[in-house]
């Protein structure tokens, strides 16, 4: 299992470089594994463009969870 964290610059954000860098990371990873993230809760605002990304790229809602102390959600993709 690899953790890692990604995020686009506000600068930067609304342009596709998250999308792209998911696709780089799928393109990586064999076909047949699931893929895990974790990002924040649904009424929590800062989540609403990360939730509706992986949404967009079939994540499902998965396990809720607390990480560094703060209330967070996994999404999971099922890879065949």
């Amino acid at each position: 299992m690899v953790h890692s964290c990604m995020a686009v610059h506000p600068n930067y954000r609304r342009n596709g470089i998250a999308t792209k860098m998911i696709d780089l990371m799928l393109a990586e990873l064999p076909d047949n594994c699931d893929v895990v993230v974790t990002t924040f809760r649904e009424n929590d605002e800062k989540g609403n463009a990360p939730r509706a990304l992986y949404k967009k790229i079939d994540f499902i809602e998965y396990k809720l969870g607390c990480e560094f102390d703060y209330p967070q959600q996994k999404f999971i993709l099922h890879r065949k």
